[in-house]
């Protein structure tokens, strides 16, 4: 029977840069075992952000996921919430709740320093010890990423579901006054934001870092909010079984929404420092037991929100050396196996956030009609003509059909 694995470089496709002479970070890093499967393969590019959707994460992994984002999503934070094993009553609303660093009226930093988790869950716990005169439970996550479930009367939930929030890593380094929660009902999330400010001020945790010359956490940021998910399941849909490995609680959300098993890797940490070996040794054990795997590394995604060529690059070369190269000796020993690997969507270094466009996959293994391409990248994955409009589309495609096959162009539209 045909495994499947599924290898996400979040945010690893980019637009060219004239700091690489107008070469894209995946054009110019050194990716062996990616260009080797598109020689063995088939490569091409697909969108996985609608046009008329925001571009992020949540959208980008449900479209890579196989799932619609247009028919099923609800907001990113259920998705986080869903990881966390928190159900959301009908009159409770998820915010994603970011510890970001406010300075001088601007977005000093989205991550707080990227904040440990065990200094996060400190913070959260003060939150909740201070806070008691609002209707919200704080629930900590991984690192500056973090939950507010807010339990409203049943006539204001639609109205707190859509209010207009700004993503924190969409304003880094810019005024943030403009960006606050906007429209009726934002006066809420306004006011536990401001109110968030002095406990984290005053909390020794915070104390700890400035005299440690890193940044403090000064504020809650509240955004991505939305109502309780509800995905088919991939035992219903494709009679899969499969498991989920990431450092990232929207991910693992997704894969808990979607009836999957998420496992926990030590040392996860969804930055360049993250246990590498740990999520291979476990996605191969899991191959073992399930059916399919979802491996996902978020180091590109969060350079390039920093605007570090650099480390994005050097990202995309960890993810190659120690991510792809050991599925790709996988491969060689279990050859009944289909490996595809992509972005979920453009993190554009130029503007430190996500964008719209078109990126690269690559896709090899058993029943996979070879339209080799000598690398994997924007440009070579252009020149083969294969490319999937649909982006939620492609990734049924593979679990589907036993021989996959593309013509000059595949511009899919079905759902």
């Amino acid at each position: 029977m045909v495994r499947y694995v599924v290898l996400v470089g979040d945010g690893m496709a980019d637009f060219p840069l004239s700091e690489l002479d107008n070469r894209t970070p995946l054009e110019v890093a050194f990716t062996p075992s990616m260009d080797e499967l598109a020689r063995m393969g088939v490569c091409g590019l697909f969108c996985p952000i609608p046009s008329d959707t925001p571009p992020g994460s949540d959208i980008g992994n449900l479209s890579l996921f196989g799932y619609d984002p247009k028919a099923s999503y609800t907001g990113r934070a259920p998705l986080e919430a869903a990881n966390q094993g928190i159900t959301l009553a009908p009159n409770q609303v998820a915010f994603r709740c970011n510890l970001v660093t406010l300075r001088d009226g601007r977005m000093a930093d989205f991550t707080s320093g990227h904040i440990s988790s065990e200094e996060s869950a400190q913070l959260m716990a003060a939150l909740n010890d201070r806070l008691r005169g609002f209707p919200v439970y704080f629930s900590p996550g991984v690192g500056y990423r973090n939950l507010a479930i807010v339990t409203a009367p049943p006539d204001q939930v639609a109205e707190l579901a859509n209010i207009v929030c700004t993503p924190p890593h969409d304003i880094t380094d810019q005024p943030y006054a403009d960006y606050l929660p906007s429209g009726p009902g934002s006066e809420f999330p306004r006011a536990l934001m401001e109110a968030s400010r002095p406990v984290l001020g005053d909390h020794p945790v915070n104390r700890s870092r400035v005299a440690e010359g890193k940044n403090p956490a000064t504020s809650v940021w509240l955004w991505g909010q939305g109502l309780s998910p509800n995905l088919q399941s991939y035992r219903e849909r494709f009679g899969l079984t499969g498991a989920v490995i990431s450092a990232v609680d929207l991910v693992n959300g997704i894969g808990v929404a979607a009836g999957l098993n998420v496992i926990k890797v030590p040392g996860a940490t969804g930055y360049l420092d993250t246990n590498y070996k740990g999520k291979v040794s476990a996605a191969q054990q899991a191959l073992r037991e399930f059916d399919f795997v979802y491996l996902h590394v978020e180091a590109p995604d969060e350079t390039s929100h920093q605007g570090r060529t650099d480390l994005k690059i050097r990202a995309i070369e960890d993810f190659d050396a120690y991510i792809v190269a050991p599925f790709l000796d996988y491969l060689s020993a279990h050859p009944h196996t289909r490996i595809l690997v992509a972005p979920d969507h453009v993190t554009a270094i130029s503007t430190r956030t996500h964008a719209h466009g078109p990126v690269p996959f690559v896709l090899a293994g058993e029943g996979v009609a070879s339209r080799p391409s000598e690398a994997y990248s924007e440009s070579a994955a252009r020149t083969t003509g294969v490319f999937i409009e649909a982006g939620h589309t492609l990734l049924p495609l593979i679990l589907q059909s036993e021989r996959v096959e593309f013509g000059p162009v595949s511009s899919s539209r079905s759902s």
